[in-house]
């Protein structure tokens, strides 16, 4: 039956099938399944080490967008996103003026999730979605705080203060009409580099600056020439062509972007060229630093910003290794020698802060970013 059958569901629908995905509550949708999903259930102290870890709304964050329905005119994937789905509900979301994170609860001796809603009126009282974040992480200890609710908001501001004297070092005349856009620019100007430095490539440090600076000059191009429609989205397989260009000029040795993406006989490929497989490896690590550096602040830091999945599959599968992580304290007995003659990205691959970043099929910047630029 098509989506459009039935009324929108609300946040509450939402996080009630986010909960049973991520808790595997299986007997409410396939009876026959629930003897072997009990050893893949979260239990009591794995839903609390969850917690714990700050990286709720980063599996939210991607079941939330990823394309789980079949409804859905767009030109860039099929299907629909709960996110989309929820948007018709509340259409303030669709362009960014609201906000949605989750969180656990625990009432007798049950957990549940349930979200925390913030509507554009509600936000515009905070300013925005990042100035509200500030606030309250400057009157708070709790460094998981509204509506960011992420284990690594308060190292991200940190790291743009820091950015912050260094620049006034440079020019002590540096100021801004308020703290959105001057994070906004410090993060503009300092997310390239991290990019790049991400991706393990040897380089030396004038190349370094000046991938940097054309990777800079590059998304900043992205951010200037969307066009402003529901539908305007760009293409990441598109926007990463564009950055492996950056990187090959950088360092020529890697091979070209159609040959890194070729799945024919990857494996069997892989094995046989070291070129390939560094470029594979480096390729594999700017898609995570790209979505870890650049698309997540924007869109979960500042709330600028629409990604959309349409992976299951890899939801899935990092879902399965998030489970195993949890059940054996973070820790997973793997062959680390074994990995390293394949792909050498196992430091990024099995770390539950840094699963759940991975590359998408398309994004958007929204009105609620660009708002300040008009």
């Amino acid at each position: 039956m098509a989506n459009g059958d039935f009324l929108p569901r609300n946040e509450y629908e939402m996080c009630g099938f986010f909960e049973d995905l991520l808790f595997m509550k299986t007997e409410k949708f396939s009876p026959e399944l629930k003897p072997e999903s009990e050893k893949l259930r979260l239990t009591d102290k794995d839903i609390t080490l969850l917690e714990k870890t700050g990286v709720l709304n980063r599996i939210f964050r991607r079941w939330f967008q990823t394309t789980w329905l079949f409804e859905g005119n767009s030109k860039h994937f099929k299907g629909e996103t709960p996110r989309q789905e929820l948007a018709r509900l509340y259409p303030d979301l669709e362009n960014g003026w609201d906000f949605i994170s989750v969180k656990l609860i625990k009432n007798n001796k049950e957990w549940n999730i349930v979200p925390r809603y913030f509507s554009k009126k509600w936000l515009e009282e905070e300013k925005n979605v990042f100035e509200f974040g500030l606030k309250n992480l400057k009157d708070k200890k709790n460094e998981f705080v509204e509506p960011q609710l992420d284990c690594e908001f308060k190292v991200f501001v940190d790291w743009l203060s820091y950015a912050e004297k260094v620049a006034k070092k440079i020019n002590p005349k540096m100021k801004f009409d308020n703290d959105f856009i001057k994070y906004l620019m410090l993060f503009f100007e300092t997310n390239p580099a991290n990019i790049i430095l991400n991706c393990k490539m040897k380089l030396t440090k004038e190349k370094i600056g000046k991938a940097s600076f054309e990777l800079k000059n590059y998304l900043f191009w992205l951010l200037k020439t969307q066009l402003r429609g529901k539908d305007n989205y760009w293409d990441v397989d598109d926007v990463f062509f564009n950055c492996w260009n950056i990187l090959k000029e950088a360092d020529k040795n890697l091979v070209s972007y159609q040959d890194v993406i070729n799945i024919r006989n990857r494996v069997k490929k892989i094995k046989e060229s070291k070129l390939l497989k560094k470029s594979a490896e480096i390729l594999y690590r700017f898609g995570v630093a790209f979505d870890r550096y650049f698309l997540f602040p924007l869109d979960r830091y500042f709330g600028g910003m629409e990604v959309v999945w349409t992976d299951k599959q890899a939801f899935l599968n990092e879902l399965a290794i998030t489970t195993n992580l949890l059940k054996n304290n973070l820790n997973i007995k793997r062959d680390f020698e074994a990995e390293r003659k394949f792909l050498d990205i196992g430091d990024i691959a099995y770390d539950i802060r840094y699963i759940w970043f991975a590359p998408s099929t398309c994004f958007r910047f929204l009105d609620s970013i660009y708002r300040y630029f008009d």
